[in-house]
């Protein structure tokens, strides 16, 4: 891990013979790769995005629009290596991935596509027992770029137990209700984040349309990297209800919506992806000088870890269900209840 400030100290030297007095602040040209990369072997394909930085006389927009500004054509070597206790094992070759479209912007030409290198990884591919090496070379300038990391083990979800059928986030008994989130953390991983997600359909006049909604909850940490951790997020059932009130709204040409399931979603970021999220954090000072922040060797970025842990996907629970129908905050907007009719 590297922490830095950059100072810019300009020295003026007044000569008092014929010498020209402009400053040039565009030095001679210095190659530098900018490197983004998350590994999550819960994935079945990794993506690196690899720019290059630039700097020139005139409008740096201008440049921004010409593809060898910011993008190397055609000329990196990309490899990413299973190092594991100081040896390498096996290493994968990444290409360049351009199924995912450049969306337009200060960045866009109309000849540029996103920097991204990608490998297929399919199950069992990276190991949680290894950490691995990302290796940059640019095969017409031999300039090369490195980093490593750990990957993140997978947590244990222990409230709701796994044998739990339905998500039960109402009890019709209690208006104070608490549900439990709760889960045992993997190795590596420094934060958390829980997601809970509605999967539903709405029906309208001119068909069904599948829907999802996310309800995002603060990221939480980890004191250390050894795993083993307890952590949890509780909250009150009618706080999903005010959220999903909140955020949906009854609309021309809806007929009525009807639930699929509710899932539990957990993703873990490691220690190096929780530094840069801090540092990149808006200033809530008056200094407004922020530290850099960059794991890449010889060049800028970062290469961390990511997991996103399997699903907990269920029905929901009747009382939750008819509460979504009925309950004060939903009942406008048309759900169904648990026996596929409207609320009453």
């Amino acid at each position: 891990m590297k922490r830095f400030s950059h100072y810019l100290l300009f020295a003026f030297t007044i000569l008092f013979s014929a010498c020209s007095s402009d400053l040039e602040v565009i030095g001679n040209y210095k190659e530098t790769i900018v490197v983004y990369g998350l590994l999550d072997q819960s994935q079945p394909k990794q993506y690196i995005k690899i720019n290059k930085a630039f700097l020139g006389e005139g409008n740096a927009l201008g440049y921004a629009q010409i593809k060898d500004s910011s993008q190397f054509v055609n000329s990196l070597n990309v490899v990413l290596k299973r190092i594991k206790d100081g040896t390498e094992l096996s290493s994968i070759t990444l290409s360049p991935d351009n199924t995912i479209p450049k969306q337009p912007g200060t960045f866009y030409g109309p000849d540029q596509q996103n920097a991204v290198y990608s490998c297929a990884t399919p199950p069992g591919t990276l190991n949680t027992d290894s950490d691995y090496k990302l290796v940059i070379k640019n095969n017409e300038t031999g300039v090369e770029v490195s980093s490593q990391t750990p990957l993140i083990s997978d947590a244990v979800l222990t409230s709701p137990p796994s044998g739990s059928p339905f998500l039960s986030f109402i009890n019709p008994n209690s208006n104070n209700y608490q549900y439990q989130v709760r889960w045992t953390t993997g190795k590596n991983a420094r934060i958390y984040q829980l997601i809970i997600q509605l999967n539903y359909i709405d029906s309208t006049d001119s068909g069904n349309i599948t829907q999802v909604l996310d309800w995002v909850f603060p990221e939480q940490k980890t004191l250390g990297l050894s795993g083993n951790e307890s952590i949890k997020n509780d909250f009150l059932g009618q706080s999903i209800m005010q959220f999903i009130g909140n955020q949906l709204n009854d609309y021309s040409g809806l007929i009525a919506r009807r639930v699929l399931n509710a899932k539990l979603i957990l993703v873990a970021g490691g220690d190096d992806l929780n530094t840069f999220i801090e540092v990149n954090k808006p200033s809530t000072s008056i200094v407004q000088e922020k530290p850099e922040f960059t794991n890449i060797t010889n060049g800028l970025g970062i290469l961390s870890s990511r997991y996103t842990k399997p699903p907990f996907s269920r029905p929901l629970a009747a009382a939750t269900w008819d509460s979504l129908s009925c309950g004060q905050f939903t009942k406008d907007l048309k759900f169904l209840n648990h026996l596929g009719l409207p609320c009453q």
